[in-house]
């Protein structure tokens, strides 16, 4: 036995044209909206200004994929003069990943940056943040229920997270319906992003009993639904069970973090500009091998619930799972070869996620896990 606690105060509502109704139950009477062009240009945008009236202080539909922090430093100076009291994020990790990096420092003293935090270590002043409210549009961030916001730096190409408890988002409005518009490359990175997040919270040295039970419910939907997506994107409810497992996925990883898996990932989307999904699962195939050295038994037991007579029957299935999913064809598209890959070895061995991984690892691992899963693709 050991101890263990569970906190996510996120209330979520989870319903079609829930995001219609938005408005019913939100007292803030200065919201800014954080979202993307193409929201404004499909006609999203219009269908929250008329759910939120004149509570809707601002739009701000300049967010752009791996949100960078010169980009969101810009954005406060933009929303200062407006002092919102609630931020509304509109769209997939990235929309609600920079609202809540602007809910935290909007509270900050005026002329607080994340360039001054991150690139020259100013702290940041112990004010609480902006209330959030998350309207997913992807199934595979799990960022609507997560205390953990993705910032990139390019300049300088790293990545950065910003993490609290009151960047939980207070409320996380889920309908499916939003995520019927995403192309086939979107539903699939996004989709292995949840899967990544259900794996690496399970081998996973913080996990618990709730996170794991979340986690396994994940990946039994998601493991058969994302495959199903990929032949048929216009069914409601298979679009339904996805968003389901992405909000499982990350009300685990809320609890745990994520490990080897994103460790690996993050300098190939700086570098190669490769989804976040795909960077993150190519390699779930040996990294379940790579933990299985060190299982506890909770590998041997996700296997029997996913059913699968053991780790090898459900390591073949993920990579029968990939080859479905053509994720050598992402790997390709973005110019990925194994050697390119090997020499950022020493990048992708981040101690802050590596040391979460079940099966402790150092930088020999992480090249053999990653020499492996490409050539094995």
């Amino acid at each position: 036995m050991h101890k263990w606690s569970f906190y996510n105060p996120t209330h979520v509502e989870f319903c079609p044209e829930g995001l219609d109704r938005i408005g019913n139950d939100v007292d803030y009477q200065r919201i800014c909206l954080i979202t993307t062009p193409g929201f404004t240009k499909r006609g999203i945008v219009a269908r929250l200004e008329r759910a939120l009236g004149d509570k809707l202080a601002i739009v701000c539909d300049t967010v752009q994929p791996n949100p960078d922090i010169d980009a969101i430093d810009a954005t406060v100076e933009l929303l200062n003069p407006i002092a919102p009291d609630c931020l509304v994020g509109l769209g997939g990790g990235s929309s609600l990943d920079t609202a809540k990096a602007l809910a935290r420092i909007l509270t900050q003293p005026e002329g607080t940056t994340l360039s001054g935090h991150f690139r020259e270590g100013l702290p940041f002043e112990d004010e609480r943040a902006l209330p959030v409210i998350t309207v997913p549009t992807t199934a595979g961030t799990g960022a609507e229920v997560t205390p953990f916001a993705t910032v990139w730096d390019f300049r300088e190409r790293k990545k950065h997270s910003l993490t609290g408890d009151d960047l939980f988002p207070v409320k996380a409005v889920l309908d499916p319906a939003l995520t019927l518009f995403l192309p086939e490359s979107l539903t699939v990175s996004s989709g292995l992003d949840a899967i990544s997040h259900a794996f690496e919270s399970i081998w996973n040295k913080n996990a618990n009993p709730v996170s794991i039970g979340l986690a396994t419910q994940s990946l039994a939907i998601s493991l058969k639904t994302l495959p199903e997506l990929k032949k048929n994107p216009h069914l409601l409810e298979t679009r339904a069970a996805m968003m389901s497992a992405s909000l499982l996925a990350g009300m685990a990883i809320s609890q745990t973090r994520t490990a080897l898996a994103h460790s690996i990932s993050y300098p190939l989307t700086i570098r190669f500009g490769l989804p976040h999904g795909i960077a993150c699962s190519f390699t779930l195939p040996e990294l379940l091998k790579y933990n299985a050295e060190a299982d506890d038994g909770r590998l041997e037991r996700l296997a029997l619930c996913l059913g699968y007579n053991d780790i090898p029957g459900l390591v073949e299935a993920v990579n029968n799972l990939l080859f479905r999913l053509d994720v050598l064809g992402f790997l390709a598209a973005h110019r990925l070869t194994e050697e390119q890959a090997l020499v950022l070895v020493h990048e992708m061995f981040a101690p802050g996620r590596a040391d979460n991984n079940l099966r402790p690892a150092n930088v020999d691992d992480v090249h053999i896990i990653v020499r492996d899963a490409l050539s094995a693709r």
